[in-house]
């Protein structure tokens, strides 16, 4: 299933290109830490987003985007670790020479593991498909650099967890609450 997800995607990203007129190459990128102690636990997470895409004309990008994350809780030595990989479409339409807005929805195949108790042997793992579709903001810089500010999402996700029977499903809508931040730049490729 897994060899099947990643011939899909690699089809996926390398039709994009055929329509390409543009002749644009995105990178972009999110990272987030986060660490939190009190009285008793400590608790800290990361999270690294890239994606790459080619920009077939003015409005339309197409690529791939991958996300590995992690998450520990101490005294406890509970673990989290996740890895995430799909195909994204992009639309952007600029406002002005500074500002664009663009609307991503991201395809996501994902897994994980859960250790409860590191060093033992309860590790429960879990995969699943997730979509996503979120609106930003793009403040373009210097040598086509921009900061690209999120500010909700629309999602969906089912995954399973290793030894169930059935899936897990989850819906979530967020505007205006929780604000992200990401740096792209774009690369101009010859024709």
């Amino acid at each position: 299933m897994k060899k099947f997800i990643f011939s899909l995607l690699f089809i996926i990203s390398g039709t994009s290109g055929v329509w390409a007129q543009d002749n644009t190459l995105l990178v972009y990128g999110n990272m987030a830490y986060n660490s939190q102690q009190g009285s008793t636990a400590t608790t800290s997470s990361y999270n690294f987003s890239p994606g790459v895409g080619y920009q077939w004309n003015n409005n339309w990008t197409g690529g791939i985007n991958l996300g590995i994350g992690s998450a520990s809780l101490n005294p406890s030595g509970a673990k989290t670790s996740s890895l995430s990989i799909g195909p994204f479409v992009r639309y952007t339409q600029p406002l002005s020479g500074i500002f664009t807005i663009f609307g991503q929805f991201n395809a996501d195949y994902f897994s994980g593991k859960l250790d409860y108790l590191s060093g033992t042997s309860d590790v429960t793992k879990y995969s699943g498909f997730q979509g996503t579709l979120f609106p930003a903001i793009g403040v373009n810089l210097k040598n086509n650099f921009a900061l690209n500010f999120t500010f909700g999402s629309l999602s969906f996700a089912s995954q399973k967890f290793d030894g169930s029977i059935g899936a897990f499903t989850s819906f979530h809508l967020a505007f205006g609450s929780g604000v992200g931040f990401g740096i792209s730049k774009n690369f101009g490729l010859k024709k």
